[in-house]
């Protein structure tokens, strides 16, 4: 390999590896929010008693980068 192509080669695991870090704090961030929407789903469900409760369903799809 030639000076140009470590070069670029660098620039590229760079690039993947901060969008990896990204995505790895965008799921967590996802969990968080989650798990906190759970919570306040059963607090609201709880407060509103029987005739009142809400139901709410979230779902979230992620496609994962292996590292190599």
């Amino acid at each position: 390999m030639d000076c140009v192509q470590e070069e670029v080669l660098g620039i590229t695991m760079n690039k993947y590896r901060k969008c990896q870090q990204q995505l790895e704090e965008a799921e967590r961030r996802a969990d968080r929010a989650e798990k906190n929407m759970t919570l306040n789903v059963r607090h609201s469900t709880t407060s509103l008693g029987p005739r009142g409760q809400r139901a709410m369903s979230v779902s979230r799809e992620t496609t994962r980068i292996v590292r190599v």
